[in-house]
């Protein structure tokens, strides 16, 4: 089957609205399955700068007296066909503007040329009054059908009068403008959601054309728009500050602080940061958010950033905004798609509270990108997003019925409280984000409606049916099953419970010990006590051990070693050691450091140079007894750590340490000293313990009498 689409917006190549979105992703789709699908747009100025394009035409004509050219190259990221049609009325670099009446009933009359006599098609797909034109020229030729789909009703196009002032009308032709032409005379007629195609045969919504389209409605049906999620993929996009998915949401913070820097918004992660990506007129509820947001931001540490053009009064007041809260409210006056996407990316929630809106397309790029939308429940945005339920943890978004700032200020109040609740709003993250939002459920609906536009059964073959649904799910596994990591991220990214990191802790103290046991059997006294009852083989050996200690510092037991355990043996061999106190302290400095270097754990040493930074470097004997004060405070609060502390604690290098004294005589001579310096040892440990238990206290007591006089003075 052979499909024309015809539009005068194509994504990404020029876009205004959610129709660019429609003709760009549609199509592909429906190429993906196996169907000839080809598009035509007008050549606008700016492709140039965008595709890169034949400089050859294919095909000349005329149309309304004027001679055009058509070009061809192909949509981007696919193999669809893309014609463009050049005519100078084309050539400003923009889209919509002066004369647009003119301009698109030329286009729709070169397209009708184009599809009579270079490529027929068997369906012409048209969107909205630039080509409602098309289906009554096709009314008459049989073997051509037409689809019309509505995007937005409020705009009909040029009227009757100058339909015929400046082109072939029929003098069949029924209908006071495009818009109701193409309704009258198209095959079946579509709108893009099945409420919106509802609220558009009453007098609310029906723009005067109710009657019309109630008049046709058994030729109306409802298909639900989507998006081209490999295009908007947060896992891939190189637009965004970093790629995360709904499973490491955590790098999804890196994208609201590059976004808060790029617009001029205070750096805050914390912040509660809403995003709009919109036209500013009046159908977008721009009037809604202007009465509500001062008092809003009042009330909240919320920010808000904008991006979008349109009425100049809407402009002026957003801009007005901006300038009574700085750092708070950015305002873009343009249209930018890489910035639009870090809005989706960065922001917490997006803002679509619509007078009213046939599809939307934005609220499904924000769920797509993790950013919960805040819309009023009409049209395509009450199909799209559901009301969200924290107790039983449903539904999509917020979402408010009347068209009033009261209920506006509500739901934006509801989203700030839910933010709060950093758990919940992860899952609601999580929902957003899995939601299928692809074209191929629309897809599906819409080669239906060619199929039976062209005489064949209004249904899928089972081949279509079995790849729709293997895309579907190929699109919902964000691409990273294939490498076999999804499962190994989740499992890093989950931090671990209290009795997962006790049993670890207990474990590794357990192994530490066991491994000091065998390495070192001297740890502790009562190792000692216990040893001096074995057999005389194994008090050689470890006489032979402690030798090597002894003829290094013949005052170093095999205990723990800290600087008041030195500073209490220098005054006791007094008469033995160098003169000279100031070498044998800085001796005492480098051998504690060499043993914490060569011996302590990582983790160990991390835990020292921290405390050591918040205390004076005056000496080492001082650094060292804050590390003692330390330890015991840790040991009080955990007896795990502390069993930790007391098992951990390494004895001296012999290897690492400086010669202190002279060789000694015999082993008998080392077992003696040995012994003695036990004893005096475990004595000056506790008497350093006690002492460092009395300066805490003092110390906590000071600095809690300090803190008084503080906290008195502020209140003064």
């Amino acid at each position: 089957m052979r499909i024309l689409f015809v539009g005068a917006e194509v994504a990404p190549l020029a876009k205004a609205g959610g129709m660019g979105d429609v003709i760009g992703a549609l199509p592909k789709v429906l190429h993906q399955l196996g169907y000839d699908v080809r598009i035509i747009m007008p050549y606008y100025g700016f492709l140039d700068d965008k595709i890169e394009i034949s400089s050859e035409p294919i095909w000349h004509s005329n149309a309304m007296s004027q001679e055009f050219s058509v070009y061809q190259t192909t949509l981007p990221n696919s193999n669809v066909p893309l014609y463009l049609v050049k005519h100078h009325s084309f050539a400003p670099r923009r889209i919509y503007g002066d004369n647009e009446y003119w301009r698109f009933t030329f286009f729709s009359n070169a397209a009708a040329e184009f599809a009579w006599n270079f490529w027929k098609p068997n369906v012409i797909h048209c969107h909205d009054w630039h080509t409602g034109m098309i289906p009554v020229w096709m009314h008459e030729t049989p073997d051509i059908t037409t689809v019309f789909t509505i995007h937005n009703l409020a705009y009909q196009g040029p009227g009757r009068g100058f339909i015929e002032h400046n082109t072939w009308c029929p003098w069949y032709m029924d209908g006071d403008n495009a818009m109701a032409a193409g309704i009258k005379f198209a095959g079946r007629i579509t709108t893009v959601s099945p409420t919106y195609a509802q609220q558009i045969q009453t007098p609310a919504y029906g723009e005067r054309l109710d009657g019309l389209l109630s008049y046709m409605n058994q030729n109306l049906v409802g298909i639900l728009n989507g998006i081209d999620m490999e295009l908007y993929n947060p896992a891939k996009d190189q637009l965004i500050y970093q790629p995360f998915t709904p499973y490491t949401l955590e790098k999804r913070i890196a994208n609201k602080v590059g976004l808060q820097e790029e617009t001029g918004l205070e750096i805050n992660k914390d912040a509660f940061l809403m995003g709009m990506v919109t036209r500013l007129v009046e159908q977008k509820g721009i009037d809604l958010i202007l009465q509500v947001l001062d008092r809003f931001l009042a009330h909240t540490d919320s920010q808000l950033v904008i991006l979008g053009s349109g009425d100049h009064y809407y402009e002026n007041q957003l801009w007005q905004l901006s300038a009574r809260y700085p750092g708070r409210v950015s305002v873009q006056i343009l249209y930018n798609d890489v910035l639009s996407r870090r809005i989706f990316a960065g922001s917490d929630v997006f803002l679509m509270p619509s007078r009213f809106e046939p599809c939307g397309i934005s609220q499904l790029f924000a769920m797509r990108y993790g950013c919960v939308p805040i819309v009023r429940r009409t049209g395509g945005l009450g199909d799209t997003v559901t009301f969200y339920d924290p107790i039983h943890q449903e539904g999509t978004g917020y979402c408010f019925d009347h068209y009033e700032p009261l209920d506006l200020l509500v739901c934006m109040i509801r989203a700030w409280e839910g933010f709060r609740f950093k758990a919940d709003w992860t899952k609601l993250q999580q929902r957003c984000m899995n939601q299928d939002f692809s074209w191929y459920q629309s897809a599906a609906e819409y080669i239906k409606i060619y199929k039976e536009l062209s005489g064949q059964a209004a249904q899928l073959t089972p081949e279509e049916e079995d790849k729709i649904n293997v895309l579907i799910q190929k699109n919902l596994a964000w691409d990273i099953n294939k490498n076999g990591n999804l499962n190994q991220e989740v499992t890093e990214d989950k931090p671990e419970n209290a009795n997962e990191i006790a049993e670890k802790e207990k474990t590794f103290v357990q192994q530490e010990t066991t491994n000091l046991e065998k390495t070192n059997p001297e740890d502790s006294s009562s190792e000692i006590t216990a040893s001096e009852s074995q057999t005389s083989e194994e008090d050689k050996a470890k006489s032979e051990n402690n030798s090597n200690i002894e003829e290094e510092n013949p005052d170093k037991s095999s205990s723990e070693i800290t600087t008041s355990e030195m500073k209490t043996l220098e005054a006791e061999n007094k008469k033995e050691e160098e003169p000279n106190g100031k070498n044998k302290e800085e001796k005492s400095e480098n051998l504690s450091s060499e043993i914490t270097a060569s011996e302590m754990k990582p983790s160990k040493v991390e835990n020292n140079n921290k405390i050591e930074d918040k205390q004076p470097e005056d000496s080492s004997s001082e650094t060292m007894t804050s590390k003692i004060e330390s330890s015991e405070t840790t040991m009080q609060k955990s007896p795990i750590q502390t069993e930790k502390i007391e098992r951990e604690t390494p004895l001296p290098n012999p290897s690492s340490t400086h010669h202190l004294t002279t060789e000694t005589a015999g082993n008998q001579e080392i077992t003696n000293n040995k012994q003695t310096s036990v004893q005096r040892s475990m004595s000056s440990i506790s008497n350093s313990m006690i002492e460092s238990s009395q300066t805490e206290i003092v110390t906590s007591e000071k600095y809690h009498s300090q803190t008084m006089n503080i906290k008195q003075d502020i209140e003064y």
